[in-house]
């Protein structure tokens, strides 16, 4: 909740900040706010009068008591005080606060009874406590700097333009003091004036070899604008057609400050029948384009074209070209580079239809030169092919192996060699193993 909060706020701060008083002049609003409560209270504060005994301060309210006590003692010396008396008095003291407490601290003891009565009915005073003190120079400030900032966007949000702007228009001309404003509305009369000529032209014949435009549309840079201009493409003789869109923005900076020093333009053209992409190209400054990093940065982009009087940009797709030719420039003065960004720009867009069956091309196609046939020709097969006779095999039967060696008898065992001992006959009993262990006790 508070980031979409913070967010609204900082949407809505490049709006509400023009209308915002300067920190400035908050602050002399509040000190003079303060100059008065001193004034107020200190310097010449307000005398009262012909008020009530309840607004006295204490000594005074105290002085009061005395003189009703003396009058009710002078009327009780000479006779027995009436009912409408006491009751007299009973009102003069409900006139204190606390008659009460009053009576008792002066010690006036024939009053204490009418001080019990007058006390049911009188006033509380108001008990002074720090809070109270300094609340007008707290709590003031701040509704003087909330009221006065609510009212300066109230003010330049209706007032002004519905009230101000009008009566001063009048006294003063369409023109008013403002130069800068003044300048911009030369300029919007100017793109008018531009737009209707150019209508004019293209209905009295051809501008090109594409023929006529579909629309033609007039943008128009000045520093400090947000540039951002974008128009439709429809086609006027077709019940308004909606073709697809073109445009141009700001597409690099240079520099520091407010305004922005705007380095290069970017065009761009869409085509309802391409919707998968939007294409671009870009109009530089001769800075620009001669910077090496820049212009690497800008022809990521599309295709770069200097910025001159005259220069035409073109962007095609399969049914629409756009031409968007520069009809007048200037680059402006300053600590920058020369020719480093436009103090004003003024770009034509037509939008043409392409001719059915057309594509776009980026360069001209040669001319094909006139085809001449060749003379007929008479087409001989190839000779037939040698059928291939394999030659007829010859069996030569191998040669027998000569006849085994006859063996020599073993060697028997007698003369000089003496047998060995045989081993003692192998124990079967006692065998868990059947046969496969040896269990020959050792002696």
């Amino acid at each position: 909740m508070i980031g979409k909060i913070r967010d609204t706020a900082i949407g809505l701060w490049p709006v509400l900040k023009p209308y915002v008083p300067k920190t400035g002049l908050i602050i002399a609003v509040v000190l003079a706010f303060l100059v008065g409560l001193i004034w107020g209270y200190g310097l010449d504060p307000i005398q009262y009068y012909n008020g009530d005994p309840s607004e006295m301060g204490q000594t005074w309210q105290d002085e009061w008591v005395r003189l009703v006590a003396d009058r009710y003692q002078a009327a009780a010396q000479t006779s027995i005080p009436t009912p409408e008396f006491r009751n007299s008095i009973v009102a003069l003291l409900r006139s204190v606060d606390n008659p009460t407490e009053i009576v008792t601290r002066l010690g006036l003891t024939d009053l204490t009874e009418l001080a019990a009565e007058a006390q049911q009915g009188s006033p509380v005073a108001p008990q002074p406590n720090i809070l109270a003190t300094i609340r007008p120079w707290i709590l003031g400030p701040l509704l003087v700097v909330l009221g006065f900032v609510v009212g300066s966007l109230l003010f330049g949000f209706y007032f002004s333009p519905l009230v101000i702007e009008p009566i001063r228009k009048r006294l003063r001309g369409a023109r008013g003091t403002d130069a800068a404003a003044a300048g911009k509305i030369d300029d919007i009369k100017k793109a008018r004036q531009m737009v209707k000529d150019m209508n004019t032209q293209d209905a009295a014949g051809p501008a090109s070899d594409l023929g006529k435009p579909v629309v033609t549309h007039v943008s128009i840079y000045t520093p400090g604008r947000a540039y951002d201009d974008s128009f439709s493409i429809e086609d006027a003789a077709k019940d308004d057609e909606f073709l697809g869109e073109c445009g141009v923005v700001i597409s690099e900076t240079i520099g520091t400050g407010t305004p922005e020093k705007v380095t290069a333009i970017e065009l761009w053209l869409f085509d309802k029948e391409d919707f998968v992409r939007t294409l671009t190209t870009v109009i530089v400054s001769d800075h620009a384009y001669n910077d090496p990093a820049i212009r690497s940065k800008l022809e990521t982009k599309g295709e770069l074209v200097i910025a001159k009087p005259g220069a035409i940009a073109t962007l095609e797709t399969n049914t629409l070209i756009l031409q968007a030719q520069i009809v007048d420039m200037a680059y402006g003065n300053g600590d920058l580079p020369p020719n480093s960004y436009f103090q004003k720009m003024t770009i034509r867009l037509m939008a043409y239809r392409r001719a059915p069956g057309s594509a776009p091309v980026a360069a001209s196609v040669p001319a094909v030169p006139d085809y001449t046939p060749l003379p007929a020709q008479t087409y001989a097969p190839p000779p037939a092919a040698p059928v291939y006779t394999p030659p007829a095999p010859t069996y030569t039967p191998p040669t027998p192996l000569p006849p085994n060696p006859p063996q020599a008898a073993p060697p028997a065992y007698g003369g000089g060699i003496t047998p060995l001992n045989p081993p003692p006959p192998r124990r079967t009993d006692d065998d868990p193993f059947g046969g496969t262990g040896d269990f020959t006790p050792i002696n």
